[in-house]
């Protein structure tokens, strides 16, 4: 068997949670994108298909991170930090303070990651 590969098959529980993690961010994102699309305003417009598109991309990375490849954990903590910027964004736009409660999620993506547990899972250093 090849050094590449991990022997454990079952995924650890920072994974797990992070998956889910990500797919409540991809819901959030997809939920106020659709909720803002119908402004008058080409800024929010454009900011709200910009969220669904994340939205979208966020369950696409979160579906990947079942398998033990690191750059799919490079991958999630990339788009973590792109979700957390547009809700600031988000923030200055719409002047709405729940759009900053959307910053959680990912944070708690990058956290998860970042520990031990993951890190030996995907082979990271």
């Amino acid at each position: 068997m090849s050094s590449n590969l991990r022997t454990s098959s079952q995924k650890p529980q920072a994974v797990m949670l992070t998956q889910i993690l990500l797919y409540l961010a991809a819901v959030v994102n997809l939920f106020n994108g659709f909720y803002s699309i119908g402004s008058n305003n080409s800024l929010k417009m454009t900011l709200a298909t910009i969220m669904i598109l994340f939205g979208l991309v966020a369950i696409w990375v979160a579906s990947r991170l079942g398998q033990p490849i690191p750059s799919r954990r490079n991958h999630a903590i990339v788009l973590a930090s792109i979700l957390i910027l547009l809700r600031i964004v988000e923030y200055f736009v719409w002047h709405n303070f729940g759009f900053l409660v959307g910053i959680i999620l990912p944070v708690l993506v990058v956290w998860r990651l970042g520990k031990t547990e993951a890190k030996e899972w995907y082979g990271a250093n």
